[in-house]
């Protein structure tokens, strides 16, 4: 029977991973992934088994609590539909946790399944949006002139691309693991697919994602350096990358255009011109608004969950009538500033990130990879007012917290 539920939630992982590339067409299979696991550790807490994370419970709590911070806003909200609805959306960050917390530990060659079958996923999805590319290069360089990016089996770009740098990551540190399932070509078909995904970012060339991505690479360069003691190689792997990507940028008209566009929005913006299609202007607007709302509500407390949407919207109708696509904050942090206060977001700071702290998980590559790509994703989205973003942003998280990696 435990061998049967060990399957069964290693399979659920699986699912929400899959979940993840299909949530614009099957947007259901996430939601019954996460259902399965919850019920699944329900199981668990019936049978009055003792808690098998028992010396380690406290990141799983302090997910958990991220997740009821949001609940005072309840008393000041008074647009109560979407407040049910940013409720709804961010409820995996009370029951993932404590399902996880439930649910012993797999083995870890499961682990490394599982991300190695979200490297899959992601070089399958890079591959078919580049083949895309090649049959209509003046149609999809247009685009990016239009504030826009090749189209992807997954329509959010900024979420994409940043699952684009961590996938980069993990198909260098499977790789670099020696780790194969079963056939050793396996390894390089992450050597090779790791370097595609690392010049597909590039083509993609989406802001969020290309920071993310030399992030990592700066983060992981300066381990080698400082903790292995190898400059030289470092150095060397610096370099290499660096002509890479460089070439890369030089020689792709997604990038060029992409500059363009982005030099046209900052000229906008800069010359009070009117925002409208225009992705960064509208993005620096939505910045202002946050501050704005929170500072005419409460500092404090925020202007409630339910009421941020509704009070962005205003501003955009009164400052900014022109705007035809007006969004809410496109920063999580901002977005929980005006929404539930700066105490709300210093609450939602230390529990969303003690678990990298906890225990001194900052040891584990995965989970510290994660962390770096979420901080980047958040300045420029508020991912946890998607089921896409609240997704990704927790099953890597939790998965390598529930494992213990230290790699």
């Amino acid at each position: 029977m435990e061998n049967i539920r060990q399957n069964l939630f290693f399979f659920l992982c699986i699912g929400l991973i899959l979940g993840l590339f299909l949530i614009d067409t099957a947007r259901v299979i996430p939601s019954i992934a996460m259902i399965g696991i919850a019920l699944l550790g329900i199981s668990y807490w019936i049978k009055k088994e003792p808690f098998p994370q028992k010396k380690k419970i406290k990141p799983y709590w302090a997910l958990a609590g991220s997740f009821l911070i949001l609940l005072p806003s309840w008393f000041y909200s008074e647009n109560k539909a979407y407040l049910l609805e940013r409720w709804q959306i961010a409820l995996p960050f009370l029951v993932l946790p404590l399902a996880f917390m439930m649910i012993p530990q797999l083995p870890k060659r499961r682990y490394f399944q599982l991300y190695e079958f979200y490297f899959c996923l992601i070089l399958i999805t890079a591959l078919t949006a580049f083949v895309y590319y090649l049959m209509h290069q003046q149609l999809v360089n247009q685009l990016y002139l239009e504030s826009k990016v090749m189209p992807a089996l997954m329509s959010h770009h900024p979420t994409l691309s940043v699952m684009l740098a961590f996938a980069t990551f993990v198909g260098y540190k499977l790789y670099q693991s020696g780790y194969y399932t079963h056939y050793k070509w396996e390894r390089y078909l992450l050597l090779f697919g790791g370097i595609f995904l690392f010049i597909f970012t590039h083509i993609f060339s989406v802001r969020s994602g290309l920071l993310a991505l030399y992030i990592l690479i700066f983060v992981e360069l300066a381990l080698i350096a400082i903790q292995q003691k190898k400059v030289k190689a470092a150095l060397l792997t610096a370099a290499f990358l660096f002509t890479i990507g460089a070439a890369t940028l030089w020689l792709s008209p997604t990038v060029s255009n992409k500059f363009a566009n982005t030099s046209q929005d900052i000229r906008s913006y800069q010359n009070n011109e009117s925002a409208n299609n225009h992705s960064l202007g509208s993005r620096i607007i939505s910045y202002q608004n946050g501050f704005k709302i929170a500072k005419e509500s409460s500092l404090l407390f925020g202007c409630g969950l339910g009421d941020v949407n509704d009070l962005s919207l205003a501003i955009f109708k009164k400052d900014y009538p022109d705007v035809s696509r007006p969004i809410i904050p496109h920063n999580q942090f901002l977005f929980y500033l005006a929404a539930i206060g700066i105490l709300g977001t210093i609450a939602f700071i230390f529990l969303f990130y003690f678990p990298l702290f906890f225990n001194k998980n900052y040891k584990n590559s995965f989970l510290l990879a994660q962390y770096l790509v979420l901080f980047v994703s958040y300045q420029f989205e508020a991912p946890i007012e998607t089921q896409l973003g609240v997704a990704f942003s927790l099953i890597f998280i939790l998965i390598p917290v529930h494992q213990d990696l230290h790699i």
